[in-house]
């Protein structure tokens, strides 16, 4: 928050000497707006090492097919599964008074699951694990659309502006006459991402589903504003 005595919006004179500009006080307003989430996504990975390249890769083909294929049967036509990245690398071990020599190849097939059904994240990391996928690298929830919702957190938050500026204005003895400008600083939602360590290639048909609690989502607003202010 601050007070600005400006040219163009500061106490000073005219050219005529007699007219007095105005007075401005500029303020920032913040919103926060929770909303549950509607989407959610999992990044899944099939992770395979071998000695030879091809053989590398022809497993991991085989590996990543059955965890697609898996998925698409637990979540049916409300999941959609995208590639989100592929690697292949020489892996490398150290080996006493020879250094780093090559230890095979490392293939990783980055799979990426988009829900429309926000509590299916829990079975999409059960039917992955027990299809041979070997990582879980994050579940991430978030807003298909946040327009709406971020128009309501500006909204809230130019208006928390204003009134921190009224607060100013009343501690000087002064008065807010009118809104002279608003400024969207601008704010982007904060997904909600839920961190999961390895897997086991195989979750027996025994074990408890897994339950994720999605929390909401936090959409941020930030607006600078500048009032007239007088007596």
């Amino acid at each position: 928050m601050a007070v600005s005595f400006l040219p163009g919006g500061c106490l000073a004179e005219s050219a005529d000497s007699k007219a007095v500009a105005a007075t401005l006080i500029r303020a920032s307003g913040q919103a926060e707006v929770v909303v549950p989430p509607d989407r959610a996504w999992v990044d899944v990975a099939v992770v395979n090492r071998d000695a030879e390249a091809s053989a590398a890769v022809a497993a991991n083909a085989a590996e990543s097919k059955r965890v697609s294929e898996a998925l698409g049967q637990a979540l049916g036509s409300s999941a959609r599964v995208t590639s989100g990245g592929y690697s292949l690398a020489p892996n490398y071990r150290y080996v006493q008074g020879q250094g780093q020599i090559l230890d095979g190849f490392i293939v990783r097939n980055r799979l990426r699951v988009s829900l429309e059904d926000v509590t299916a994240a829990g079975r999409v990391i059960d039917a992955a694990s027990k299809a041979g996928a070997s990582e879980i690298q994050q579940v991430s929830y978030g807003l298909a659309d946040e327009g709406p919702v971020h128009e309501q957190a500006l909204a809230e938050a130019t208006l928390n502006g204003v009134a921190r500026a009224g607060v100013m204005a009343g501690a000087l003895e002064l008065s807010v006459r009118r809104v002279v400008s608003v400024e969207d600083s601008g704010a982007a939602p904060a997904p909600v991402v839920r961190e999961v360590r390895m897997l086991a290639k195989s979750a027996g048909d025994s074990a408890v589903p897994t339950s994720l609690e999605p929390g909401g989502v936090r959409v941020r607003a930030s607006v600078t504003v500048a009032v007239e202010v007088g007596p």
